[in-house]
């Protein structure tokens, strides 16, 4: 992955964003893993863990 990537969210955990789809404004590395500041289509920005989202 990487910023501007295209993604779609696949997380079961948040019923609101399952199957967004958006782009990747930016990304970051934490001891646990890591997670991705997303752009819904319908204009929602979030961070999200980067294993919640596959490449669209």
């Amino acid at each position: 992955m990487a910023v501007n990537d295209k993604i779609e969210v696949i997380s079961n955990s948040n019923p609101e964003i399952y199957g967004a789809v958006g782009t990747i404004l930016e990304i970051s590395k934490t001891t646990i893993g890591t997670d991705i500041r997303i752009k819904t289509e319908n204009g929602l920005d979030i961070w999200i863990d980067a294993e919640d989202a596959v490449i669209y």
